[in-house]
C-alpha cells in the first residue's frame, strides 16, 4: 500500500510539473530568475511581460519565471522567503521594503517614466478650480496611502504650494458610485485610469486638470518624470548575481525599444489573447494611451527619484530615514548594449 501510495504521489507530481513546464524544455545551465510582479496582465508592467513574450530573456540566457503577486502574497513576502529573486512594481516599493521589511532592494532598470493617471475634477467646480493651488479644501479620490493614485495625488497638491492636509483623501468605491459622488457634491475630484477617466470626461461629470499620462504632462505638473514601473531585486541579490541582473536589463531594456517602436495594434497581437479581452478595439485605445508611459531609455533621473521619495516620506515619516542611494542604480542600464527599435 505504502508502495502504491508512493507511487501516486509521483505520477501526480510529474502530472503537475508537466502542466507547468515551459514550452521548450530549460536549459539547467541557464541562470534561473522569478520574478514576482504587480499584476503580469496590467499594461503598467507591459516591458517585462513582452521580454517574456519575444523571447528576449532566453536569447540573455536566462530561464525567467514571472509570478502573479498584485497583492498577498506580496512581491517582497515572495523575496523575503525565497520564492521570487526580485519584483516588478513601481519604484517607490524600494522605499517600503526597506522601512517596512528592513529589506534594502535596489531598482536596476525604471521601465515607466509616468503613473499613467489623471486627476479630474467634478465639471460643477469648473471655473472655480483652475491649478493646482485651487485643490485646497477638495475631496479627492485617490487609493491606499503607497498607491500611485494617492502618490500622484499628494505630488500634485504638493506642487500647488499646499500641504497633505489641505485635501481629504477619499478612498475609492465602485465606478458608478464615484462618478455619483462627483456630480452630488459628495466627492470633488478623483485621480483616474483609463478608460474610467475617459468615462468621467465624455459624460461630463468631471473634467481634466492634470494629465499625468505622459512624459510631457508629468514633467509640466510634477516638475520632473514620475519613476513608476521598475524591475527591483534584494541588494544582497544584485551584489551577488551582477552577470544575472545585466542579462535581465538587456532584456528588458530591449523590450522598452520594442515598445517604443511598435503601434498598439503590433504590441496587442504579441500579447496573449485572454489579456486583450472580449473588446480587442477597447483594448487596443487602452494601450495606446498607457505605451507612453514606457518613454524612457530604463535609466532613472535621480533628481525625480528623490522627489518621489519626498513625496512618500511627507505621508509616511517612517520612508525619511532609508537609505535612498541604495534604492536604485544606473550601473546596469549604462552598461547595457545601445537599443534601437526592435523589428
Amino acid at each position: 500500500m505504502r508502495t502504491a501510495a508512493l507511487a501516486l504521489v509521483l505520477l501526480s507530481a510529474a502530472s503537475s510539473a508537466a502542466l507547468a513546464a515551459p514550452r521548450s524544455a530549460p536549459n539547467l545551465a541557464q541562470p534561473r530568475v522569478v520574478l514576482a510582479v504587480d499584476g503580469t496582465e496590467e499594461t503598467r508592467n507591459l516591458p517585462i511581460l513582452l521580454a517574456e513574450r519575444l523571447g528576449y530573456f532566453k536569447d540573455e540566457g536566462l530561464t525567467v519565471t514571472l509570478v502573479d503577486s498584485p497583492a498577498s502574497p506580496s512581491p517582497v513576502e515572495l523575496m523575503k522567503d525565497g520564492r521570487a529573486d526580485g519584483a516588478v512594481a513601481f519604484y517607490h516599493h524600494t522605499f517600503m521594503s526597506q522601512a517596512n521589511d528592513e529589506m534594502v532592494t535596489e531598482a536596476v532598470a525604471v521601465l515607466g517614466v509616468t503613473p499613467a493617471l489623471k486627476l479630474l475634477v467634478a465639471e460643477r467646480l469648473r471655473g472655480q478650480v483652475k491649478s493646482l493651488a485651487d485643490l485646497k479644501g477638495l475631496r479627492i479620490y485617490a487609493g491606499g496611502p503607497n498607491s500611485g493614485k494617492t502618490t500622484a495625488a499628494n505630488w500634485l497638491v504638493m506642487r500647488g504650494g499646499l500641504g497633505l492636509k489641505d485635501y481629504t483623501r477619499l478612498p475609492n468605491v465602485g465606478r458608478d458610485e464615484m462618478a455619483q459622488a462627483l456630480r452630488s457634491g459628495a466627492a470633488d475630484a478623483i485621480v483616474s485610469h483609463e478608460p474610467d477617466a475617459d468615462l468621467y470626461e465624455s459624460t461630463g461629470t468631471a473634467f481634466v486638470l492634470a494629465d499625468l499620462s505622459t512624459a510631457d504632462g508629468v514633467k509640466q505638473h510634477l516638475g520632473s518624470v514620475f519613476p513608476s514601473t521598475s524591475i527591483y531585486l534584494p541588494k544582497a541579490y544584485v551584489d551577488a548575481h551582477p552577470a544575472t541582473v545585466q542579462h535581465l536589463v538587456n532584456a528588458s531594456l530591449r523590450a522598452l525599444a520594442y515598445i517604443n517602436g511598435h503601434s498598439a495594434e503590433e504590441i496587442a497581437a504579441v500579447l496573449p489573447p485572454k489579456m486583450l479581452g472580449k473588446d480587442k478595439a477597447a483594448f487596443r485605445k487602452l494601450l495606446a494611451e498607457d505605451k507612453q508611459m514606457f518613454a524612457t531609455d530604463g535609466r532613472m533621473d535621480p533628481a525625480a527619484a528623490r522627489a518621489e521619495w519626498k513625496v512618500m516620506s511627507a505621508l509616511t515619516p517612517k520612508y525619511e530615514p532609508i537609505r535612498f542611494d541604495a534604492t536604485f542604480t544606473n550601473a546596469f542600464v549604462d552598461a547595457a548594449p545601445a537599443r534601437q527599435a526592435a523589428r
